[in-house]
């Protein structure tokens, strides 16, 4: 094992190249801090198909809970994490939750903004059928309106339908860029290497333990160190390292989409996803539209249950409309310290919520002109697990856990459930860390 260890030093180690882990590594890299980020995923350098998603997701995007009861976690595993994976839609951070535990976003969310170009979806880009979506949900007093996307709508192609697959317009915000501006000061990114736990001496952290697929292991010793593994991956992080309490429980902000089809005329093919949307504050969920690419539709009406009518439904594919509907969840189950094993269990209250955000679905699917009789409902989708070491429980203000220069820093610390688009807040709170570790000094050093 001696012959096989790396030793590396660093002023900072960051577990992870997501969102969070790139902005961090971004801010301290061009402030001359000597940065190491590990990431347990590959480079994925070739986008614009569905091989994006077996290279880029946690087991192939197919990771489901103990309960066996159809629900699916998913997580990226990249460099760039999430980012190269999601639909770019903004969602404004929740600036009054934040407040309360003693965290203001307010100048940081004005700066992601500029940065990671976060601009509305104009009009000729929303498809012909998602207009008639659109207007369909505000006859019926429903105040959808176009979205905030992360994206440069000059370099967007009309009816791509690819924004999942990694943006091969280079339109859409990733975290690969902020991470391609670390290297470009000093920073040093390994991908394909998992962090196993942080090095604690006398409750101080003092590196990061890790191995690469390739065997090769790693002892990376930093006087600093940022675990933004997501809100699974921190958790078993911290759970090695010390701190057992990490990921007792969590909220996943679960999505169901519900699936209709046209009479007459064409549906949402060739849309670009989360263009229009509204959250229901009232009842917990958000509302968008989400229509599949032919590639992931066809795989999914292949794998249904219901052969017969998944091969009916491929050459119904230009008629679908379908909308999807995010809920806040309450914060249940747990993240187990195995690898691939997680619990969640919906409350009663998050059944409620999905059966309003179905309902609701399809009124305005209704009123859009699809058959009342023909609806599909997808399996529930929890596509950002977090609150396992929340703000207030097991970190403070600062994101620091209990363990001294170990911080947090990705879902895992969200508070509060969100149900909502998380990247704004979590490039915000990533900022705002990069900003108190390079104003943290020691004999001038961080």
């Amino acid at each position: 094992m001696a012959n096989n260890l790396q030793k590396m030093e660093a002023d900072v180690v960051i577990a992870g190249s997501g969102p969070c882990g790139a902005t961090v590594a971004r801010e301290l890299s061009r402030n001359g801090k000597k940065v190491v980020i590990l990431e347990k995923g590959p480079w994925v350098k070739k986008v614009g198909n569905v091989l994006v998603f077996s290279k880029a997701v946690e087991n192939k995007g197919q990771l489901k809970t103990i309960e066996n009861d159809n629900s699916i976690v998913f997580t990226a595993r990249c460099i760039g994490g999430g980012s190269l994976v999601y639909n770019g839609a903004v969602g404004e951070p929740d600036h009054a939750m934040w407040k309360k535990y003693g965290i203001d976003l307010t100048q940081e969310t004005q700066e992601i903004r500029k940065e990671c170009r976060v601009n509305k979806v104009p009009d000729h880009l929303i498809a012909p059928a998602v207009k008639h979506l659109l207007a369909a949900a505000n006859e019926l007093g429903y105040p959808w309106k176009p979205m905030d996307k992360f994206f440069d709508p000059s370099k967007c192609k009309a009816g791509c339908m690819k924004c999942i697959f990694g943006c091969p317009e280079n339109s859409k915000w990733t975290a690969i860029e902020f991470i391609r501006e670390a290297q470009e000061h000093g920073a040093k990114v390994l991908p394909n290497v998992t962090v196993r736990n942080v090095i604690v001496e006398n409750g101080v952290a003092g590196g990061i333990m890790a191995r690469g697929n390739n065997g090769q292991e790693y002892e990376v010793r930093a006087r600093v160190v940022v675990s933004s593994a997501g809100g699974m991956g921190t958790a078993r992080i911290l759970q090695r390292s010390g701190i057992p309490e990490a990921g007792n429980s969590f909220v996943g902000d679960p999505t169901v989409s519900v699936m209709g089809f046209l009479k007459e005329g064409t549906g949402q093919a060739g849309e670009m996803s989360m263009s229009i949307g509204w959250h229901d504050d009232e009842h917990g969920v958000l509302f968008a539209n989400a229509f599949p690419a032919r590639s992931i539709y066809t795989a999914m009406e292949l794998m249904s249950p219901h052969k017969t009518k998944g091969i009916r439904n491929l050459f119904r594919y230009r008629k679908g409309m379908q909308i999807m509907c995010k809920i806040t969840d309450d914060f249940e189950g747990r993240v187990f310290l195995e690898e691939g094993k997680v619990s969640k269990k919906y409350t009663r209250r998050d059944l409620q919520r999905f059966d309003y955000g179905k309902a609701t679905a399809e009124k305005i699917l209704i009123k859009a002109g699809c058959d009342p009789y023909d609806f599909e409902y997808s399996k529930a989708v929890l596509g950002h697990p977090g609150g396992t070491a929340r703000v207030g429980h097991l970190v403070d203000s600062n994101l620091q856990t209990p363990i001294k220069n170990l911080y947090a820093c990705d879902t895992s610390v969200f508070p509060e459930d969100l149900g909502r688009p998380p990247t704004l807040s979590l490039l915000a709170l990533a900022k705002r860390l990069g900003k108190h570790l390079n104003g943290l000094e020691s004999g001038g050093k961080l």
